[in-house]
């Protein structure tokens, strides 16, 4: 009975430290532009009631249908308006925490220390609580790729059919998501090839039943990208995701990174102070001291070569960004706690390992998503938006109070989020990948600066009389979008003017 409440006081507090670092100050961090994009996606599809597949720029209608059901759940009435920056990555965080119960699905094959103890690795690993607290669509692939894995295993274990439909559908999940499935199926199937020729393991599910998952996974992806079949010709929008992905894998020289890109997140190498924070790298180096271990549980060693395989797909790919990596920890975190669990057999020594380093791990956390989370010295912070985003939306909500404006924002290709979610409040605001020639007309100007030259031209040389405005710098400072990336603020004099006689005479 003693044992029992421990074990439920400890899965309790794991809870707890999970939403904790999941949801505090959920709100302080920027908002990536790919966060913002996907914000004014789920807002267009709640509108209209269907999802716009592009390939070229979006994933799969998975991520924003789930979402817009968070949003009527939650009451919002369809309207952006109500978003923001809590709700969203609220919906992300709450994915992140079923994917660390998803953990206790392999209670029956693994010690329950192991379980309990990887569970709670995971509630204080900062990768997974740092894509756990960004909307985007990682979070959901990685959760459903682990409950894929729990289902069949479950199957295997029980033989009940509930287990297959589950599988078939968080399959079906998974390649509605995003085009990076085919990566995920290819090294559970290489895993199950290896462990085949290594081990002899043959796992027996007949042909029909293997049929039967692929057809609710294909089923439920017509079902998605037929938007509920109001749009019955457009579900091969699936198939059209492909090439260019492939052509981004390829040749996509901005985010072409070197092979070990993602070991360098491990290992943070380079990033100033972040070069202490090995704990997630240790726990790699003790997922690769899992090959002296033997006769081990199928599932611990399925997950290391799944793992181990995703890995080197993904390094080998030139294409990297920096959430790629979280499909590979759940693996790296589980089968590094079956390893240390088994390497130590003295239970003071194991204890004691476990004990500092989830203490390391949780300094981590703290740091990566809570004290440095917008850090440029974070390895997990990529193209991110500086707090500057924030000082520029305080400043043109403050003179649009006082006065109307109109605000003109121009970037080269269209680089100009996530100023659409933090102007969305605002009626006449247009955004330009050229300097228009009606640049003039506006009040604000926020411009990159290779399209200064431009701006000036139509501002002053190809004004017409009575036509000419003079535009102040709206900062004393530089202001960056990004870091190392400038975007200039400038104002015109005569609503600049407005704007202080107001604010000194109220």
């Amino acid at each position: 009975m003693t044992l029992n409440r421990t074990r439920t006081a400890l899965v309790l507090s794991i809870i707890i430290i999970a939403v904790l670092f999941r949801f505090s100050q959920l709100s302080d961090r920027p908002m990536h532009g790919d966060e913002a994009i996907n914000a004014m996606k789920l807002a267009e599809v709640m509108e209209a009631g269907r999802f716009d597949y592009n390939p070229h720029q979006h994933h799969g209608p998975i991520f924003y249908y789930t979402s817009a059901l968070f949003a009527v759940v939650r009451g919002l009435l369809w309207d952006i308006q109500e978003f923001n920056e809590f709700f969203l990555r609220g919906i992300t965080a709450f994915v992140g925490l079923i994917l660390i119960w998803l953990t206790f699905g392999f209670w029956k094959s693994l010690k329950n220390d192991v379980v309990l103890f990887a569970a709670g690795l995971m509630a204080i690993s900062p990768s997974l609580i740092f894509y756990s607290r960004y909307f985007i669509h990682e979070i959901f692939v990685v959760t459903m790729t682990f409950e894929f894995m729990v289902g069949i295993y479950q199957y295997l274990k029980t033989k009940k059919q509930s287990w297959l439909i589950l599988s078939g559908l968080v399959l079906g999940g998974i390649m509605a998501t995003k085009e990076t499935w085919p990566i995920i199926v290819s090294s559970m199937l290489g895993a199950y090839a290896i462990l085949h020729y290594k081990n002899g393991l043959r796992i027996k599910i007949p042909l029909k039943k293997i049929l039967f998952v692929i057809g609710i996974a294909f089923g439920l992806v017509f079902l998605f990208f037929s938007d509920f079949l109001q749009d019955i010709p457009n579900s091969t929008d699936f198939f059209s995701a492909f090439s260019p992905y492939m052509y981004r894998v390829a040749d996509e020289g901005i985010h072409n990174q070197p092979w070990y890109y993602y070991l360098n997140i491990l290992f943070p190498f380079g990033y100033s102070w972040n070069s202490l924070h090995w704990a997630e790298g240790i726990l790699f180096i003790a997922f690769l001291l899992n090959l002296r271990i033997k006769n081990q549980p199928l599932i611990v060693n399925f997950l290391f070569w799944y793992s181990l395989i995703l890995l080197v797909i993904l390094s080998i790919i030139p294409y990297k960004t920096p959430w790629n990596l979280l499909g590979v920890m759940p693996g790296v975190i589980l089968v590094a706690t079956y390893t240390i669990y088994h390497v130590f057999e003295n239970p003071i020594l194991r204890y004691g390992v476990i004990g500092v380093l989830s203490g390391l791990i949780f300094l981590q956390a703290f740091s990566y998503n809570i004290m440095n989370e917008a850090d440029q010295n974070n390895p997990h912070v990529y193209a991110h938006p500086t707090k500057d985003i924030l000082t520029i939306e305080s400043k043109i909500y403050d003179v649009a109070d006082q006065v109307d404006v109109s605000v003109f924002i121009i970037a080269m290709d269209d680089d100009y989020w996530p100023f659409p979610w933090y102007l969305r409040h605002l009626d006449n605001v247009g955004y330009w990948n050229h300097v228009p020639q009606n640049a003039r007309n506006a009040s604000i100007i926020l411009i990159s600066p290779d399209l200064e030259k431009e701006l000036v031209n139509v501002l002053y040389e190809e004004a017409g009389p009575g036509e000419l405005s003079l535009f102040l710098p709206l900062f004393d400072e530089p202001m960056e979008l990004r870091h190392s990336v400038e975007i200039l603020c400038y104002i015109k004099k005569d609503i600049y003017d407005t704007y202080m006689n107001r604010i000194n005479n109220e």
